[in-house]
């Protein structure tokens, strides 16, 4: 498929996600949840309010959008900032609502989809985004600069996360507690697994991590990591495309799922490295494209 009509696809896959996000987020002023999008089991979290603010920022950038400079995007994206601040604790954690509470690594994966869409304003002329999301970027950054993690894979989340911030708004503090744990080894052995072996899911999750670290620190000899990994899943892979997970040891042991999970980070390592079985990997994942990742290019 031509590059143009992936892209023709990603924007109007993210115009329907739009429409659907402007028909659910609360703007009720009266409303405990207002400004929020109730999660698919009806949860109020600040994980759906960051989802909005990537979603429409993608769409108010782009040109082919039909939403594209739209104000009432803008002012949607300010209304979930708004919902995103209140959710923060005083150290500027968000809680997982189903189990994790003052959470710096939840707070992380949050940060990844709020942070992208400040940066994705900055590059496509649209710098308003950035300022209405900065307040709840840098005290997130300062939860996570002082904050522990829950599982090994965390470490690399809250480091990405730290990585987005300090690329807008840079503070050494960001910088030296990736460095702290960074010092600790990345976790990955000989045969190119991380800690976890999780094929479906954290192993998705920490290869994009160091993609970002890479990428936003200018230290390239983070995506070694990334290469190690991605060799090993080319022999763990089924004729169909099927990808091994009786190795896992999280929740994703014994599931069944494909590659479109590492479209993002085969496609970097893919031109970074001008490797054709990545390309071809990429080309087999890239189904999931979202607009978003399209304009981080």
């Amino acid at each position: 498929q031509p590059l143009d009509a992936l892209v023709a696809t990603a924007v109007e896959r993210n115009d329907t996600a739009v429409h659907s996000l402007l028909q659910t987020q609360i703007t009720d002023a009266a409303s405990p949840w207002r400004c929020s999008v109730p999660d698919q089991v009806g949860l109020h979290s600040a994980g759906s309010a960051s989802g909005v603010c990537e979603v429409l920022a993608a769409s108010f950038v782009h040109p082919r959008s039909r939403f594209h400079r739209d104000p009432v995007l803008l002012e949607r994206i300010r209304l979930a900032a708004g919902f995103l601040e209140r959710a923060q604790s005083s150290q500027g954690n968000i809680d997982l609502l189903t189990t994790n509470f003052n959470s710096p690594p939840d707070t992380g994966f949050v940060v990844h989809n709020v942070a992208t869409a400040a940066a994705i304003g900055r590059l496509h002329g649209a710098p308003e985004i950035a300022a209405v999301l900065r307040p709840f970027l840098l005290k997130a950054g300062e939860g996570m600069a002082v904050g522990g993690v829950h599982t090994p894979n965390h470490r690399w989340v809250i480091c990405a996360a730290l990585a987005q911030i300090n690329a807008l708004f840079p503070d050494g503090r960001f910088v030296r507690r990736i460095d702290e744990w960074l010092a600790e080894g990345i976790d990955i052995d000989r045969d190119g697994q991380y800690t976890e072996r999780s094929t479906l899911t954290y192993n998705i999750v920490t290869d994009r991590a160091f993609v970002v670290m890479a990428a936003k620190l200018k230290r390239p000899a983070l995506l070694d990591p990334v290469r190690q990994n991605l060799r090993a899943l080319t022999y763990l892979l089924h004729a169909d495309g099927e990808v091994v997970t009786e190795i896992s040891r999280r929740q994703d042991q014994f599931t069944r799922g494909g590659l479109a999970g590492y479209w993002f980070t085969l496609t970097y390592m893919a031109v970074a490295d001008r490797d054709g079985v990545f390309a071809t990997m990429a080309r087999q994942a890239r189904a999931c494209a979202v607009l978003s990742a399209w304009l981080r290019r």
